[in-house]
């Protein structure tokens, strides 16, 4: 998929979330610590601590991640 953004082709992964969402390539999410390839999903001007020491996490497989403009896309119901 293309960034609706920019149109660079946009990286593949799991958003995972509780407190703060996370995004990583990994199918098998690390209990209590944090993926080493995730990327932190914050809203702009948070700078709160990692918020990654809670279970269960809710997970939305096929996020697409554009890392040049911050921009994770997802499907929801």
């Amino acid at each position: 998929m293309d960034c609706p953004k920019c149109g660079q082709e946009m990286e593949p992964g799991i958003m995972y979330t509780e407190k703060y969402g996370y995004w990583t390539q990994q199918e098998k999410l690390p209990i209590f610590r944090a993926p080493k390839d995730s990327v932190l999903l914050r809203a702009p001007g948070d700078d709160s601590a990692s918020g990654f020491d809670m279970f269960p996490f809710h997970d939305f497989p096929g996020t697409m991640l554009c890392r040049a403009c911050k921009i994770a896309v997802f499907e929801y119901n």
